[in-house]
């Protein structure tokens, strides 16, 4: 039996990574660490892949210890590399931030013109380093593939995330109001959960070429979200004046490469939402 090694299990896209895996992939063994607890001292063999996504997605987490962040990207991604077994497979769990800068939609050649002062850059920074460490394991003949991902929603996230989608949820379910930070002119394309999983599951065992991008094709702007939950929780939606510091005007990759290899169909957005409103009313319980 082959072994997987997820770091990073227990977040909205490494829950999702273990539930489709133990539903379509009973073959594989799988072993769960979370990001805080993955060091030197943890003795767990050798593994035929290891998918790391260890770290927090949301901007007001990540920027919380920033050090942190950069530490998980950095020297994390090294250690993991030690749990690999030869001839295994690592898959590199990015992010469409380190396109900052950039006008979208971005392909993977695209780069990013950020510096280290800007707002997010312990997060930037930390996985454009990651990447980094990645591509010189690969030139030393390692199996390495890179996905990076933007804007992944669904079922599976914990009380409190303060990620666009879930914070909307939470406050329409538990304040029947939805307050946004500015006029929500931003745009987003969003992906649903399980959509990017199948996509980085398909890239890590059969992919053909090192670096991919992951994300969904519903672009919809902050305020056509905001309303939307409003309209399906019945819950009062307010426009806000500020912005959250670092924040893009528009999120968008361009997906021809990754889709070329592994054509798919996406879940609508209407139903993803549905989806993670339900999953939410059971998180804070008003069933």
């Amino acid at each position: 039996m082959k072994k997987i090694l997820i770091c990073g299990a227990y977040g909205l896209v490494g829950s999702n990574i273990c539930k489709v895996l133990e539903r379509d992939y009973p073959d594989i063994e799988i072993t769960k660490v979370k990001c805080v607890d993955f060091g030197d001292e943890l003795k767990l063999g050798s593994f035929d892949y290891i998918i790391f996504g260890s770290g927090y997605g949301q901007p007001i987490k990540f920027s919380e210890d920033k050090l942190q962040t950069l530490r998980i990207n950095t020297g994390a991604v090294q250690i993991a590399f030690q749990y690999l077994k030869p001839g295994g497979k690592f898959l590199y769990i990015s992010t469409s931030e380190i396109y900052s800068g950039a006008p979208s939609p971005h392909k993977e050649t695209d780069i990013g013109t950020t510096t280290p002062q800007h707002p997010r850059a312990c997060y930037i920074e930390g996985k454009r380093c990651g990447e980094a460490i990645c591509m010189a394991y690969r030139e030393q003949g390692y199996d390495v593939k890179i996905a990076r991902l933007a804007l992944a929603y669904g079922p599976g996230t914990k009380k409190g995330d303060t990620r666009v989608i879930n914070q909307f949820i939470e406050d329409a379910l538990t304040k029947k109001e939805i307050k946004m930070l500015d006029d929500g002119s931003a745009i987003r394309t969003y992906c649903y959960v399980e959509d990017a999983v199948d996509m980085m599951l398909d890239i890590l065992f059969n992919g053909k070429d090192c670096v991919y991008n992951v994300g969904g094709v519903s672009k919809v702007s902050v305020k056509d979200i905001a309303n939307y939950v409003g309209f399906i929780t019945h819950a009062k939606v307010i426009e806000g004046k500020k912005r959250l510091e670092g924040s893009p005007d528009t999120v968008e990759l361009d997906l021809t490469k990754t889709l070329t290899e592994f054509p798919r169909q996406f879940v609508d957005f209407g139903i993803g939402i549905q989806k993670t409103i339900n999953y939410q009313k059971q998180l804070y319980g008003k069933e």
